[in-house]
């Protein structure tokens, strides 16, 4: 009985889907996340997440998630994180999601949709933007929530164009102020600003900068919610580069001096009881040659998607998502997902 007693929880979690689409999205709308050719239903296989967790001793604690997928096996986040700092102080260090933004913090079986939103992925992070590093947190001594995050780690927001080779870490500089407002007994606000400065290469700098708001409101004793939820993400390259630099690194080279992107999302979701909910998304982001979209001209992708989900209990999910694409020089497509999944074992809370 002892040695069970110093197993860490354990938890697999499966996420498949089947897609549809009228249109080439892996040439006209690059992205990350599940989709299939054009015409032609495809079965996909996401990902199992292996996840082991526990208390280590009264001053820390230990989190590992391991990543299985089509491209192998990863490790997703391991770290460790304290439990007694004083002075609302917390420091996790390891391999993790950086403290930027919303969804950016979540695992993708967290997300209300199956699919991360087009600005996130354009110009946040391929798949995600985190790294080994450490965080330090302070829970602000005020009425209300309010956590500072100062975080230093080693990324590579876009493994499918580095920056100066394969699988490139740079060191990056993320802060974030959240902050939780109660409105009433059953209304929450969440508001929230990131920022992280990325070292490209020599003399070049990759910005970044957030906004996120959540609002949710869930009756007490209920287990119905409505939330509102939407983030902004700006991205600037600045500084200059060497010649040879130049000639190395062209896709970096040519976002030197093209200003600021913009893009971001706002969905609504609401859950309706035990088993069932609905949600709809606006996505707005830039695409075009820059983004790897081949016969698409510079500008703004819309992007509008409708989801139902169906729990047949909390360890299972069933959703159908329908999506409508609007590219700039009327290249418009429809798409489909369906997902499905499934948990087992002990498996913690996510950040909320």
């Amino acid at each position: 009985m002892a040695r069970l007693l110093l197993l860490p929880d354990i938890s697999a979690i499966g996420s498949f889907a089947g897609a549809y689409s009228n249109y080439d999205i892996a040439n006209q709308s690059p992205r990350t996340g599940p989709f299939g050719p054009k015409d032609k239903p495809t079965p996909l296989f996401e990902e199992v997440e292996l996840g082991l967790q526990s208390v280590i001793d009264p001053y820390a604690r230990a989190d590992i998630f391991i990543s299985f997928t089509p491209d192998g096996v990863d490790v997703e986040e391991a770290y460790l994180t304290t439990l007694n700092l004083p002075a609302g102080l917390q420091l996790k260090a390891g391999k993790f999601f950086s403290p930027f933004g919303r969804l950016n913090q979540q695992h993708p079986h967290v997300w209300d949709f199956i699919d991360a939103p087009l600005a996130m992925q354009r110009l946040l992070a391929d798949e995600k933007l985190s790294g080994p590093g450490a965080d330090v947190a302070w829970l602000a001594p005020l009425p209300w929530f309010a956590e500072l995050h100062l975080a230093g780690q080693g990324t590579n927001p876009s493994p499918s164009q580095p920056s100066d080779g394969a699988s490139s870490e740079r060191l990056t500089a993320v802060a974030r102020l959240l902050q939780y407002f109660p409105i009433g007994d059953a209304t929450t606000l969440g508001v929230g600003f990131s920022a992280a400065r990325r070292s490209e290469a020599t003399g070049a700098f990759r910005d970044l900068g957030g906004a996120d708001l959540y609002l949710r409101w869930r009756p007490l004793y209920s287990r119905s919610y409505v939330t509102l939820q939407g983030e902004v993400f700006a991205r600037r390259f600045s500084g200059s580069m060497s010649g040879e630099l130049t000639d190395a690194l062209p896709v970096l080279a040519g976002e030197l001096g093209q200003g600021t992107d913009w893009g971001g999302y706002a969905q609504l979701f609401w859950r309706q009881d035990a088993y069932f909910g609905y949600g709809v998304r606006y996505d707005d982001a830039p695409t075009g040659p820059r983004y790897g979209a081949v016969g698409v001209p510079e500008g703004m992708e819309q992007r509008y998607s409708a989801i139902a989900n169906w729990y047949p209990s909390e360890f299972q999910r069933i959703r159908l998502q329908a999506a409508y694409d609007r590219r700039p020089g009327g290249q418009d497509g429809v798409e489909f997902l369906l997902g499905l999944e499934f948990g087992i074992g002990a498996h913690g809370a996510h950040p909320f």
